[in-house]
């Protein structure tokens, strides 16, 4: 499997902000940049979130920026935003299984249940409503309802931003062992501190372009 892209052009308005981006993910790869470098505009443009100008988004040898973004789940693929986007009224386990409604799959309970497993600590809040957890605990959530529908491609953007020394090294030991399944990983993060010790391919972007 890979995730291939091939001179990606993205633009928010008349402003140009990613710029013939090309690289390729085999297995697990960090983007490094400074704020503003084009790192969360590029995950949305592959989650077709924001749309592509110019240039193609293969994964498995499948243009996929022409796809809808809810068709994404339907092709393996989960994303964990920057700010988590879960929504607070709803249970934890509910927010973790939101990406399965549409798949039309019967054992979502075992579903569930293999995530559980890779991260134990959330069975201990599995009940509560996404707003009283902290927000270290909804970062577990968020990267949860990733990997339940991601089971061939990973996006993580800034895993390890605005969290806890403790967590922080907690979501490294969790994203570590991501390395050992059968998908493609690719994180974000705005220097290498933590993709060095991850053992993550670095892939560098400034104002929009591929280093």
């Amino acid at each position: 499997m890979m995730l291939n892209i091939s001179d990606l052009e993205v633009s928010i308005g008349n402003i140009n902000i990613l710029k013939s981006v090309s690289f390729q993910v085999t297995k697990f790869s960090s983007v490094i940049g400074r704020n503003g470098a084009g790192k969360t505009t590029l995950i949305r443009a592959i989650m077709n979130l924001l749309p592509s100008k110019s240039g193609v988004i293969k994964f498995k040898k499948s243009t996929i920026n022409d796809k809808e973004t809810h068709e994404m789940s339907k092709l393996g693929i989960g994303y964990m935003p920057e700010d988590r986007r879960l929504i607070p009224e709803l249970t934890v386990k509910d927010n973790i299984m939101i990406p399965l409604w549409s798949l039309n799959k019967k054992n979502l309970n075992e579903e569930l249940e293999e995530v559980v497993s890779f991260i134990p600590e959330i069975k201990n809040f599995l009940h509560r409503e996404a707003f009283q957890l902290s927000g270290g605990q909804q970062k577990l959530v968020a990267l949860a309802r990733a990997m339940i529908v991601g089971k061939d491609l990973l996006l993580l953007d800034e895993p390890f931003e605005g969290v806890a020394p403790a967590l922080a090294e907690r979501l490294v030991e969790l994203i570590s062992n991501l390395n050992k399944k059968k998908l493609v990983t690719m994180i974000t993060e705005s220097d290498e501190s933590f993709s060095r010790r991850i053992n993550a391919d670095i892939i560098r972007i400034e104002r929009g372009k591929i280093l």
